[in-house]
């Protein structure tokens, strides 16, 4: 029995090593001190950069990398990562958690970055989903929602072969999860070899701020081994989160419990679950949110639930192939309905609703194996 235990612990490391082994920056070279380590080039002067002991999202202590910001309206702190080689047939994701205190002053910049091989010669190789190429790619450039709170951000650049636009990236919420605000997306152009990873503050004048990083990573997208966003915020499972609404349906208020709410989901004294009460102006529907596809990845058949706000917006839903080839034009007559990818080859395809306003589209992601 022992041996048993013993077998099942290396295997759970091994997977565990596995897992987290993807990341293509290596985080061991912060120690504390200032400026520059392997890996990480400062973006500012060395003592706007410092690395310290500090807590994580979920009350860890480890090393954080702080932005202090002086007086002059330029760099402020933050890294350029070195470049490392990628395949630009395949999707790549970044991430970084990140903290700013005291004030919005300067914006944050969290983004990627392209070699280009003679400095001189503007080798622009990140492109939009139109296929123009952007001199200075960022995921999200500006203010995160709230001060002195942890948010995880995560941008994708995504294959050359990409058949069309499709923005997965987001900000999160290290404290309810929630995905709280979108990132911008790019694509590879055939002649991309190798990225760098960029976090900043910039343009901040205001001496008393302090910008945090922790964590970031930059990784090859393969689902049966990559962390999900969910692995990557860590949140503790048995957390609830409660909403509330007004008489005409508006959500009008948001509690988070970070173990457990009383029973039902209602609110229980403030003392006792160390609830946040957070209160938000009415919401515009969320369309994607109204959007299920059960399983996924699939073997071969694939349900697909839609809200019934979503269906009276629908004009055409399609499915394409990586290579944006049209495969599958689905009858829009339920709230559920169908799709047989059996007799397709293992990969990527694409579900496509368009608007019958013509101003809107979603687009997700379906994982033939």
């Amino acid at each position: 029995m022992k041996a048993i235990k013993n077998l099942w612990f290396i295997l759970l490391y091994i997977n565990f090593q596995s897992i987290y082994s993807q990341n293509l920056l290596n985080t061991n070279t912060w120690t504390v001190g200032s400026g520059s380590v392997t890996g990480f080039s400062q973006n500012g002067s060395t003592t706007e950069n410092i690395r310290e002991l500090g807590r994580n999202h979920v009350g860890e202590n480890v090393i954080l990398w702080k932005a202090i910001p002086d007086a002059s309206s330029n760099a402020d702190g933050g890294w350029n990562s070195s470049y490392h080689n990628i395949n630009n047939a395949r999707d790549y994701r970044f991430s970084v958690w990140i903290k700013k205190t005291n004030s919005k002053s300067g914006n944050t910049y969290f983004g990627c970055q392209q070699w280009q091989p003679d400095s001189s010669i503007h080798d622009y190789t990140i492109l939009n989903f139109d296929n123009i190429a952007i001199r200075n790619p960022y995921f999200f450039v500006g203010d995160l929602p709230k001060l002195d709170r942890w948010y995880l951000l995560v941008g994708f650049i995504r294959s050359k072969n990409f058949p069309f636009g499709f923005n997965e990236g987001g900000i999160y919420d290290g404290l309810t999860g929630e995905k709280v605000l979108s990132t911008t997306d790019f694509k590879f152009s055939p002649s991309t070899t190798r990225l760098r990873h960029r976090a900043y503050l910039y343009y901040d004048t205001n001496t008393a701020d302090r910008q945090y990083f922790y964590k970031p990573r930059l990784e090859q997208v393969n689902h049966s081994i990559m962390p999900s966003v969910n692995d990557l915020l860590s949140l503790n499972p048995d957390s609830q989160l409660t909403f509330t609404y007004d008489t005409a349906g508006n959500q009008t208020e948001r509690f988070y419990c970070p173990d457990a709410c009383g029973s039902a989901g209602k609110k229980t004294n403030k003392k006792e679950t160390d609830e946040i009460v957070e209160s938000i102006e009415p919401e515009v529907v969320n369309f994607e949110e109204q959007l299920s596809i059960f399983p996924n990845p699939t073997k071969g058949f694939v349900s697909i639930n839609i809200g019934v706000s979503l269906l009276k917006k629908i004009s055409s839903v399609n499915v394409y192939s990586s290579n944006s080839s049209l495969i599958r034009t689905l009858k829009v007559n339920s709230q559920d309905l169908k799709v047989d990818l059996t007799d397709m080859p293992s990969g990527i395809y694409f579900l496509h609703i368009h608007m019958n306003d013509g101003s809107n589209s979603i687009t997700k992601k379906i994982i033939k194996n």
